[in-house]
């Protein structure tokens, strides 16, 4: 009795005791945890989202043993991902913090999501972002062709044919051969680009309808043009276009909100960037390697 009441008083025995009793919480902590953590619950709404993807890829239902491979393909997945969280395949990944910052952003954009945005607002929006929305110059205009293969005196030739096509000469059978437009009605700067080349449409662009000018050069050759119409570039009125607009803005106003949330819980954060060694030795134009550089990403 007396050796008893001398090993209870021990630090050593009491210090066994109370390992004993963490051993035992933990265990049944522990136990908790993995009953909690092995549960995998397919739900009748996770059922019901897997049948319709399925019908949004093959335009039609599921049939039972589908559903059933489906469901199985579900929990393999969810056995899988908890598998590998457990064993901290998911940490220090680019791959994993680039899809959960994703789905972040996606959460984010629904949670600032705003009402339709009204047409005083769309309207101030294009006057702020013209560019945007500008009406290209639209050019009506007819070219006789030079292939310079064919001519020795490329330049004199078509100087010649220009002064008799001024005098009224019809242009359909004059110039080469040729698989470029003989006439283009309302062409914007981009289609005469693809035919011509944005030599050529640097030179047309400015044109005024009139008599017959030329030669202007392009990749293929010597042209000589005549304008027969013009359209200014312009804005148009909103009720024009009203549907890009629209969509301009949100875009512009979900990233200005994601961009202010971010900013709001960075500000939580401290960030240090370790300098890089000295010993790299920085590229002129470059800042020097033993800078931190600022966060990429803000």
């Amino acid at each position: 009795m007396k050796r008893m009441k001398k090993l209870i008083h021990e630090p050593l025995v009491h210090f066994l005791l109370i390992g004993a009793a963490l051993f035992l919480v933990f265990g049944l902590t522990r136990e908790q945890d993995n009953n909690a953590s092995n549960r995998i619950v397919v739900t009748q709404e996770e059922v019901a989202q897997l049948a319709a993807t399925f019908s949004r890829t093959w335009l039609r239902s599921p049939r039972e043993d589908e559903l059933n491979q489906l469901i199985k393909n579900y929990v393999r997945d969810a056995i899988y991902y908890r598998e590998a969280v457990a064993m901290g395949l998911d940490q220090n990944d680019p791959q994993v913090r680039r899809r959960m910052r994703l789905k972040l952003e996606f959460i984010l954009e629904d949670l600032t999501a705003e009402k339709a945005p009204g047409d005083d607002v769309l309207k101030t929006f294009m006057q702020h972002h013209p560019d945007k929305f500008m009406a290209e110059t639209q050019i009506s205009f007819r070219q006789v062709y030079f292939n310079p293969d064919k001519r020795r005196n490329l330049t004199a030739d078509a100087e010649r044919m220009r002064i008799r096509l001024n005098r009224g000469e019809s242009p359909e059978a004059a110039g080469d051969p040729t698989m470029l437009p003989y006439e283009c009605t309302f062409a914007t700067r981009s289609d005469i680009a693809r035919s011509f080349g944005e030599a050529f449409v640097r030179e047309v662009v400015d044109l005024k309808p009139g008599d017959w000018v030329g030669p202007l050069y392009s990749g293929l050759g010597a042209h000589l043009v005549q304008v027969t119409d013009r359209v200014e570039g312009r804005l148009p009125e909103l009720a024009e276009i009203r549907a890009q607009v629209k969509r301009e803005y949100m875009v512009q106003r979900r990233q200005e909100l994601k961009d202010r949330t971010y900013q709001k819980l960075r500000e939580g954060y401290e960030v240090v960037i370790q300098p890089r060694s000295t010993s790299v030795t920085a590229k002129p134009g470059e800042a020097n390697a033993a800078t931190p550089p600022e966060e990429a990403g803000q």
